[in-house]
C-alpha cells in the first residue's frame, strides 16, 4: 500500500488544494472464521449486521480520488481471544484494541512519514466531533476541514473556564470545570442567520450540473469540558437545495487561518469528502472491493492492496486522459482492457457512444441550473 500511496501523491502534484480524507467501509461476511468478523454497525446496509469494518484513506483533489491505504477494525471480542487472533494470522502487534480514530491517526503520521502530499484532513462526523482526535491533527502540524454533528455545540463568544465558586454554606464544594458563556448547537446557528449572511458559491461542476452552494463561515470555541482553555476554531456551515426545494445543512469545523483562506476555498475544502465515498462505489462496483473468500489477516490485506493499485491505475488513466476524455470512468477502463484483452476492436468507439450521450445529459442539465 505504500507504493500505491506514492504513486497517487505524484498524480496530485500540480494541485493546490489535496485532502487526505477517512471513512469507514463495511463488508457483509457470514459466520465467525473471518477476520474481524463481528456483529456490527454496516454503513452499507444501514443496520447491524455480521460485518468486516475497516477505515480507509483517500486522496482527493478537484475531482479526482483514490484510495491509498486501510486499517481492518478488531472489536474487543477478537482482541481479548488471542487464540482466535492467532488462528487468522493476525500478527502480535496488531493484537491491540484500537478505535476507528486511533486507526486513522496511525495512517496520518505514516503517511506524513512517507512525504505523501497532502494539505488537508477531512472526515465525517466520527471524526470530526472528537475534538481530541482534532487537536491531534493540529499537533501534527496539519489542517483538518471535519465535519461534525448538527447537535454539536459551540461558543460564539470565548468563554472563560473556572470552578465556579459555591454559592451558600450548604450542598456540596463545585469541583467541575464551566464555562460562563452558553453553549449554541450548530444547527441553531444555521437556522438563525439571515439570508444576507450566506455567501453563494458555486464549487465545483457536476454531471448533475452546477454544485451550488450557500456558505457561512465564522471564528468559533470549543471546550472539551476537560481543558481550561477553549480552542478557537472555524465554523463551515453549508446549506444546499434538495430535490424537495428545501435546504440541507452540512456543518464541519477547521483549524484554518480565517484571514489566509477565502469561503470559497473553506467551501470546496469541505466539498471534497464526498468523493471517499465515490471512491468506495468505484472498488466495489469495478475492482471487486467486498467479493472475497478470504479469511485470514495477510490475505485480506493482499486483496485490499490489489483494489487499490486498480484504483491507483484507473485514477492515472483518468488524469493522463482529462483532456481527451474528460468524462472517463472507472467503468470506462475497466471495459476496455476487458475488449482489448478480447481483442475487441470497436472498444474506443463503444467508449466514445457512451460519452456523447453522457455529455447530452450534462447539457441538459446545465440548461437548466439547480437554484441556489
Amino acid at each position: 500500500m505504500n507504493e500505491a500511496a506514492s504513486d497517487i501523491s505524484r498524480l496530485f502534484e500540480n494541485y493546490e488544494h489535496v485532502s487526505l480524507l477517512f471513512d469507514e467501509s463495511s463488508h457483509s461476511k457470514k459466520g465467525n472464521k473471518s477476520v474481524g468478523v463481528a456483529r456490527q454497525y454496516n454503513g452499507q446496509l444501514g443496520k447491524v449486521d455480521n460485518c468486516q469494518t475497516a477505515v480507509y484513506a483517500a486522496l482527493s483533489a478537484d475531482k479526482y480520488y483514490g484510495l491509498i491505504d486501510a486499517r481492518l477494525y478488531l472489536p474487543k471480542s477478537w482482541t481479548m481471544d488471542k487464540e482466535r487472533c492467532k488462528a487468522a494470522g493476525i500478527p502480535g502487534e496488531h493484537m491491540v484494541y484500537k478505535t476507528r480514530l486511533e486507526l486513522a491517526l496511525e495512517m496520518i503520521r505514516k503517511h506524513k512519514q512517507l512525504g505523501t502530499r497532502f494539505q488537508w484532513i477531512g472526515g465525517d462526523g466520527l471524526y470530526g466531533h472528537d475534538s481530541k482526535f482534532r487537536r491531534a491533527i493540529g499537533l501534527e502540524g496539519l489542517l483538518y476541514m471535519l465535519d461534525i454533528h448538527s447537535k454539536d455545540g459551540v461558543y460564539l463568544e470565548q468563554p472563560t473556564i473556572s470552578v465556579p465558586p459555591q454559592i451558600g454554606t450548604r450542598g456540596r464544594v463545585p469541583v467541575n470545570l464551566k464555562a460562563d458563556k452558553p453553549l449554541i448547537k450548530v444547527k441553531d446557528i444555521a437556522t438563525g442567520l439571515r439570508e444576507d449572511q450566506w455567501k453563494q458559491y458555486t464549487i465545483r461542476n457536476g454531471s448533475k450540473g452546477p454544485l451550488v452552494v450557500h456558505i457561512w463561515v465564522q471564528e468559533v470555541f470549543t471546550w472539551d469540558e476537560k481543558e481550561t482553555e477553549a480552542q478557537k476554531e472555524l465554523l463551515v456551515i453549508r446549506r444546499t437545495k434538495n430535490e424537495a426545494g428545501e435546504y440541507e445543512y452540512k456543518y464541519s469545523l477547521s483549524n484554518a487561518d480565517a484571514e489566509k483562506y477565502s469561503w470559497l476555498t473553506l467551501a470546496q475544502v469541505q466539498g471534497q469528502r464526498h468523493f471517499v465515498e465515490r471512491g468506495f462505489e468505484e472498488a466495489k462496483q469495478e475492482a471487486g472491493m467486498s467479493d472475497y473468500q478470504v479469511r485470514g489477516w495477510l490475505a485480506w490485506h493482499h486483496h485490499m492492496a490489489l483494489v487499490m493499485l486498480s484504483l491507483d491505475f484507473i485514477l492515472t488513466e483518468k488524469i493522463a486522459y482529462k483532456e481527451e476524455y474528460p468524462l472517463l470512468s472507472a467503468r470506462d477502463v475497466r471495459e476496455i482492457m476487458a475488449r482489448t484483452y478480447a481483442k475487441n476492436d470497436d472498444v474506443m468507439q463503444v467508449v466514445k457512444d457512451r460519452h456523447k450521450r453522457r455529455q447530452a445529459d450534462i447539457d441538459r442539465r446545465y440548461k437548466n441550473p439547480p437554484s441556489g
